[in-house]
């Protein structure tokens, strides 16, 4: 009963951590394509706000991990080595590298007196560094929660989070040049 109640926590945790890294991916791409300097004010100080939950979630997930892998599931298992590791890779590096440059926006876009996002805002949220973290995190969430639910051996748990990784930085690229792809001469002068 005790394992099925912490199993439940486990998953639950794991699940609000989804939700959080998708809030902040819906919040990017609204920013991504804001045309309004308030639009952008608000969506990034949603994304700061969810950001800086990834650390609690970690917890939130961990606590419960760590009484399964002691009283049932033990260390052997290199989907829960593999998964431990990506998962506080994404909560330390994900704060680390994104926060500041969503705090950045945030105070760009608190500062600008124009209706029309200036151009200086505007690199801040094509940010690619921001971009490549966030779609990365992303995916690799993505990763592990396939790897929790296929339990791969190490070899296959290693190759899905390449795999994540590499779909990230490609996601992120599409989303950029799409992006520039789509702006026109004349939206490029409108700002």
């Amino acid at each position: 009963m005790l394992y099925n109640v912490v199993l439940f926590l486990h998953i639950l945790g794991a699940v609000i951590m989804f939700m959080a890294i998708s809030i902040l991916a819906t919040a990017m791409l609204s920013m991504l394509h804001a045309k309004e300097t308030e639009k952008i004010r608000l969506w990034s100080n949603l994304g700061v706000k969810i950001d800086a939950l990834f650390p609690l979630s970690t917890l939130i997930i961990l606590a419960p991990a760590l009484y399964l892998v002691f009283s049932a599931w033990g260390w052997g298992m290199a989907w829960i080595n593999v998964s431990l590791a990506a998962l506080l890779a994404n909560s330390f590096l994900g704060p680390v590298i994104n926060l500041r440059r969503l705090k950045g926006i945030l105070s760009a876009a608190n500062a600008e007196m124009n209706e029309a996002p200036s151009a200086e805002l505007l690199s801040k949220v094509r940010d690619r560094v921001l971009w490549t973290s966030v779609s990365i995190m992303t995916m690799v969430t993505v990763g592990i929660l396939f790897l929790m639910a296929v339990k791969l051996p190490l070899l296959g748990s290693l190759i899905t989070m390449l795999v994540a990784v590499a779909a990230g930085f490609v996601l992120a690229n599409i989303l950029l040049a799409k992006v520039k792809t789509a702006e026109t001469p004349d939206t490029a002068s409108f700002r």
